[in-house]
C-alpha cells in the first residue's frame, strides 16, 4: 500500500467515526425532543386532574355550607395525598399474602374516607367516594409522569441511546393509559357511569327485573346483595353500592351468600374487558373463571370459595379500550350491556339446575349506578 492510499484510508476511517458519532448524537436529540413532548402532555394532564380534584372538593365544602375551614390547608393535604404510597407486604414467605394485601387496602380506604369526611362531616358517602376516585386518578397520573421523567432523566444524564429508545417505544402505550385517566377525570367529577361500570349496570338491571326492593340488603359495607327468582332458580345479585364511585367488597358478599343460602350452584361474574385493536367496542365474550381485574385479592378469594364448595365459575366480558373503560359510557357499550344481560339469562337457563341457587356478581366501579 502506498503512502497516499494509507492516508486516504485513515481519513475515510476518521470521517466514518465522526459520522457515526454525529448520527448517534442526532438520534439522541430526536428522542429527547419526542420524549419531552410526551412529558409536557403528561404534566399538563396531571396538573388538570389535580386542579379538578381540588375544585371538586371545594365545591362539596361550598355546597354543604361548611364554615371555618382553612382552604389552603385542605389544598395542601390533597396535594400530599397525591404523593401517597401503597407499600406491598413482603413476599419472602408468600403464605397469607392475599390476606395481608386486603388488610392494607381496607386500612387505606377507611383512613382516606375518614380524613376527607373530617373536613366535611355533612358530605354524603357518594360525594366522598367520587372525590376519592378523582384522587386515585390524579395519583396514577402523577406516578406515571414521575416514572417516565425519571427514566428520561437517567437516559439523558448518561446519554444512553438504548434507554431513550426503549422508553420512546413504550410511550404510545403509556399515552393510551394517560388519555384513559384523563377521560375518567370528567366522569368522576360529574358522577357519571364509565365503561368500567358495565358490570354494575348489568347487575342493577337484573335487580330491577327480578328482585324485590325489600329483599335488597347491605350485609357487607358498600355492597348490595339482592335476592330474586328467575326461571325457577333463586338468584343473588351482588354489586357495589351506588351511585358513589365504589367497587364494594364482592368476595365478602359472596361468602355471606354461600353461608346464608347453604349452597351456590353457579357463580357468574360480569365485567369489562380490554379489547384488542380491531375488535368491536361492546362485543361480548363468554369465559370460565372469575372476571375481576385489579390487584387480585377479590379474584383469589372468590376462586378459593368456588373451589372449596365445588361451584362452577362462569364469566361474561364486555369488551372496550382502556380509554373507553374510564370515559363516560356510550351507546355501543349500552348495546353490549343488553347482550351481556341476555347471556347471563341464557347461562342460568342452560347451565344451572332447576331450583338452583345462582350468584351473579356485577364487577366494576358503580359510579352513577344505583342502587
Amino acid at each position: 500500500m502506498n503512502q497516499g492510499s494509507f492516508i486516504d484510508a485513515i481519513v475515510w476511517f476518521i470521517m466514518l467515526t465522526i459520522l457515526f458519532y454525529l448520527n448517534r448524537e442526532i438520534e439522541i436529540m430526536r428522542l429527547v425532543g419526542e420524549i419531552e413532548g410526551y412529558l409536557r402532555l403528561y404534566k399538563a394532564v396531571r396538573d388538570k386532574a389535580l386542579a379538578t380534584t381540588l375544585a371538586d372538593f371545594k365545591s362539596v365544602i361550598s355546597k354543604k355550607g361548611v364554615e371555618g375551614i382553612d382552604i389552603k390547608l385542605v389544598e395542601k393535604r390533597i396535594k400530599d395525598l397525591v404523593e401517597l404510597v401503597f407499600i406491598s407486604p413482603t413476599d419472602l414467605d408468600p403464605f397469607g399474602i392475599v390476606r395481608k394485601i386486603k388488610h392494607l387496602l381496607l386500612t387505606s380506604e377507611k383512613t382516606l374516607k375518614k380524613e376527607l369526611k373530617s373536613f366535611v362531616p355533612s358530605a354524603s358517602d357518594a360525594e366522598i367516594e367520587n372525590t376519592l376516585n378523582l384522587l386515585e386518578a390524579t395519583r396514577a397520573l402523577n406516578f406515571i409522569y414521575k416514572v417516565v421523567n425519571h427514566i428520561y432523566m437517567i437516559g439523558r444524564k448518561f446519554k444512553s441511546l438504548w434507554i431513550l429508545m426503549q422508553l420512546d417505544a413504550q410511550l404510545p402505550f403509556i399515552t393510551e393509559e394517560v388519555r384513559a385517566l384523563e377521560g375518567a377525570i370528567e366522569a368522576f367529577s360529574k358522577g357519571l357511569p364509565v365503561g368500567d361500570s358495565v358490570g354494575p349496570i348489568v347487575a342493577a338491571s337484573l335487580i330491577r327485573k327480578y328482585c324485590k326492593q325489600e329483599e335488597m340488603i347491605e350485609e357487607v359495607e358498600n355492597t348490595i346483595i339482592a335476592k330474586g327468582i328467575f326461571e325457577n332458580r333463586t338468584i343473588y345479585v351482588i354489586k357495589a353500592k351506588g351511585p358513589g364511585g365504589s367497587v364494594g367488597h364482592l368476595d365478602d358478599a359472596l361468602e355471606w351468600v354461600i353461608n346464608n343460602a347453604g349452597r351456590v350452584d353457579a357463580i357468574i361474574t360480569v365485567d369489562a374487558a380490554l379489547k384488542l385493536e380491531g375488535e368491536e367496542t361492546g362485543s361480548v365474550a363468554e369465559g370460565f373463571g372469575v372476571a375481576i381485574g385489579g390487584i387480585g385479592v377479590e379474584k383469589f378469594n372468590i376462586e378459593e370459595l368456588a373451589t372449596k364448595h365445588n361451584v362452577p365459575l362462569y364469566a361474561v366480558l364486555i369488551k372496550m379500550s382502556e380509554e373507553e373503560a374510564l370515559s363516560v359510557i356510550d351507546e355501543k357499550l349500552y348495546k353490549g350491556i343488553e347482550k351481556a344481560i341476555a347471556n347471563v339469562e341464557r347461562f342460568i337457563k342452560t347451565r344451572t339446575p332447576e331450583n338452583g341457587i345462582i350468584a351473579i356478581i356485577g364487577v366494576g366501579n358503580t359510579i352513577g349506578v344505583a342502587p
